[in-house]
């Protein structure tokens, strides 16, 4: 299952950004982690991660890296970290169900 975990730091340090940059370095290789994105606020220092999941099961709470990464971020600023999950369209749902047609 896709999902993707959000952590928003509402901050006036500029090094933030820097510590994302190492944090999501050291993650990088965890299991089920498709991808790390850090970005930036175009007109504040506020940023954010993103990590991109696909796993068995989605982890409601947050993943512990995650949950790590929100602690650690505590001293910088306000923290929101939320867990989103993909939502497919009908239209995918049924067309996995839709056999395919196999030559003999």
């Amino acid at each position: 299952m896709k999902w993707v975990e959000v952590i928003k730091v509402q901050t006036t340090q500029t090094e933030v950004v820097e510590k994302l940059m190492k944090l999501s370095r050291e993650y990088k290789s965890c299991q089920g982690l498709v991808d790390i994105k850090v970005l930036s606020h175009a007109t504040m220092t506020d940023c954010s991660v993103c990590l991109i999941w696909d796993t068995a099961q989605v982890e409601q709470q947050g993943s512990d890296i995650a949950l790590s990464m929100s602690n650690t971020l505590k001293k910088y600023g306000l923290i929101n970290h939320a867990v989103w999950v993909e939502t497919r369209r009908e239209e995918e749902k049924n067309h996995e169900k839709e056999p395919t047609n196999q030559k003999a």
